[in-house]
Order: C-alpha cells, then sequence, then structure tokens
C-alpha cells in the first residue's frame, strides 16, 4: 500500500510537469533548438524562472528555520570531477542534435510526435549501456570521485541568503533574456496564460518552480534521467534481472518510476486540451536541414536518446536534474554538468545550421502551426 501510494505521489507529479513542458512549447523541436541557437529564448527564460522560484522558496523557508517541518530539504548533488565533462560532452552533442532531452522526448510521445518513440528506446538502451559499463568507467578514473561542493560552501555564506539571492539574480536573467529574446515578436499579442495557445513563460516557470518545491517537500528529486533509471531499474527486477546500478526497490525509485510515466498522460492531456495533439514528425524546414530522409531521422533520434541517457547518468544529470532542479540547491557539481551540456549543445547546434539561421527563423511561423 505504502508503495502504491509512493507510485500514485510520482504520477501526479510527473503528469503535472509533463502539462507544464507541453503548454509553455519545451517539447517542441523549435524552441529547444532554438534556445542552442541563441534564436528563440523562450524555454531559457522559463528555466531561469523556475530556477528563481525553487531559490527563492528553498532560502525563505532555511532563513526562517522551516526546513524541517515543511521538509522542504533540498537534495545536493555531488561534485565528480571529470565526469561532468564526459557525460556533459555526450549530453551536448545528443541535445544538441535532436532537439530534447530525457524529460521533453517521453513528453513528445504523450503529445503524439511518435517519432520520439525511437528516442524513448535510445534512453532505455543507454540506461541499460550505462549499467554494463560502469565498473570500466569506475576503473578508467572517470567515475568514483563524488564530493559535496555548493556555492554557499565556498563562499562561506548561509544557504539561506546565497540562496534567496541567487533567485533573484535568475530572475533578473530571466528579463534580460526577455529583452534581448530575437524570438518575443512571435510572442506578441499571445495570451498570458491560454487553454488553447502555449502559455506565457513567466507563469510555466513558477508553475515549474513550485512542482519541483512540492517534489522536494515530498523528500523526493524531480530529475528525469535519474526517474527513467528508476524506472528501467524496477522493470529490469520485476524480470528477474536487477540492475547493478538498481540493486534494490526502494519507495524513492519507485516514486520516480511514477514521475518519468507521469509527464505521458500529463503532455497528452494537455496536446488533447490544446487541440494539438496528432502524429506529427519534426516539420521539413527543420528537418531537412539535418537529413530529409524519414528514416534517418528516426535512426538520429534512436542514437541521440543513447547519448542523453548515457551521458546524464555518466555526468550527475539531465536539463531537468542537474539544471531547474539542482541549481536552487547551489549544486556546483549540477553547475559544472550543465554548463558543459549547454556550451556543447550549443555549438552542436550552430554547427548544425550553420549558414542557413535565418532559415530557421523565417520557418518559425510554420513551426507554431503544427507544434513541432
Amino acid at each position: 500500500m505504502e508503495n502504491m501510494s509512493h507510485l500514485i505521489m510520482g504520477l501526479i507529479t510527473g503528469a503535472l510537469f509533463g502539462i507544464v513542458l507541453h503548454k509553455v512549447g519545451a517539447i517542441r523541436y523549435s524552441r529547444v533548438e532554438g534556445m542552442l541557437l541563441l534564436r528563440d529564448l523562450k524555454i531559457m527564460k522559463f528555466a531561469f524562472t523556475g530556477i528563481a522560484t525553487a531559490s527563492i522558496i528553498y532560502g525563505l523557508v532555511d532563513i526562517f528555520g522551516l526546513q524541517e517541518s515543511t521538509n522542504i530539504i533540498p537534495r545536493i548533488m555531488p561534485f565528480m570531477g571529470i565526469a561532468h565533462l564526459v557525460g556533459g560532452f555526450l549530453f551536448g552533442i545528443s541535445m544538441g542534435a535532436a532537439g530534447f532531452c530525457p524529460g521533453t522526448c517521453v513528453a513528445r510521445v504523450g503529445a503524439g510526435k511518435f517519432v520520439a518513440i525511437g528516442g524513448v528506446i535510445g534512453l532505455i538502451l543507454g540506461i541499460l549501456l550505462y549499467s554494463a559499463t560502469k565498473p570500466a568507467l569506475v576503473e578508467a578514473g572517470i567515475l568514483g570521485m563524488k564530493e559535496k561542493l555548493t556555492l554557499y560552501g565556498v563562499l562561506g555564506l548561509p544557504y539561506g541568503v546565497v540562496a534567496v539571492a541567487w533567485g533573484v539574480l535568475f530572475m533578473i536573467f530571466a528579463l534580460v533574456a526577455d529583452w534581448l529574446d530575437p524570438a518575443k515578436k512571435y510572442e506578441e499579442g499571445k495570451p498570458f496564460l491560454s487553454i488553447k495557445e502555449e502559455w506565457h513563460w513567466l507563469p510555466s516557470g513558477v508553475a515549474a518552480g513550485l512542482i519541483i518545491t512540492w517534489a522536494t517537500a515530498q523528500g523526493e528529486y524531480l530529475g528525469f534521467s535519474g526517474a527513467t533509471l528508476a524506472l528501467v531499474g524496477w522493470i529490469a527486477n520485476a524480470l528477474g534481472h536487477p540492475l547493478d546500478v538498481v540493486p534494490r526497490i526502494t519507495e524513492g525509485i519507485i516514486w520516480h518510476a511514477g514521475l518519468i510515466l507521469g509527464v505521458l498522460p500529463g503532455a497528452f492531456l494537455s496536446a488533447i486540451i490544446s487541440r494539438t495533439f496528432k502524429f506529427d514528425v519534426v516539420p521539413p524546414p527543420f528537418a531537412e536541414v539535418v537529413t530529409s530522409v524519414p528514416w534517418v531521422r528516426i535512426i538520429l533520434v534512436f542514437f541521440a536518446g543513447i547519448g542523453l541517457a548515457y551521458g546524464a547518468m555518466v555526468g550527475g544529470g539531465c536539463t531537468t536534474g542537474a539544471f531547474i532542479s539542482a541549481y536552487p540547491t547551489l549544486s556546483i557539481g549540477s553547475m559544472a554538468q550543465s554548463g558543459t551540456y549547454f556550451i556543447v549543445g550549443v555549438l552542436t547546434a550552430n554547427l548544425i545550421y550553420f549558414g542557413r539561421w535565418s532559415r530557421f527563423m523565417e520557418t518559425k511561423a510554420k513551426a507554431d502551426e503544427v507544434y513541432d
């Protein structure tokens, strides 16, 4: 019964986040790739706002001594040295090439973008590959180092004060990004919140930060690469072949398995209500920049899924786990992981679109029509 309640809470949390991912447009290729090309900053503004919201809440809870009564106790991801560089490199190339991350890949399937199923299969295989090669990575010295390093610890300041200041700083970052956003004109005249259309980045980011905080209050951590690991480990255990990286099934494992499963119905419900659910691959104006052959795109998505999962496992997190959820905890390891994959992702996307950047912006209207 206790395991079932953890599963249900994980499903609800994942569904809520899946709704937000869909409504803000984070599942869309043009939004994710646009962010990496620095030509559509909506997802960046959304992420910054989510970080700001959770950081300020965490900080105020700490300042007023409410951590125990609220159970809002941030989980610090460890610093793992070179693993962040190796994992971040693999994750960044995969994200830049495919235009999604683990959470948005699953949400894309829920929203009817069935080509992303190849990415989900890739995520599963990436987890299995990591489980099989982890001993070799430890022996090679890539894995093994784990040190609790935090920004407030390095500064020698109280967590709460630094967290609140950090949150304010990221809210400023979001406002500056909004001021500089080349794609802002595409948002003009659109509603702040709408049943049918995309939500504005500000309420979406606040909602994401609140959901992340709620996950923390449940005693868990909102990260989709870890959730994928939990689901694969749970299934492997049920089949009688437990993974070494998930030796036993705990309440936390079950919650995280529910988290990634919940993204599917959440994105599906949002897509149905928004009337954007339909079988749809990446629109030709974007897809043909990489390749015009559909089956090649499926292969690309498949291998990107493997790279995303493997890179996240080695480096310690994905875009949600090592960025939006982790930055409010002031974990330096997560900053190293996310900083690496963002730089590599930006370089990868710009190499793919080199000399064709204007074409990307020209096709924005078409991308909005098909909700890519």
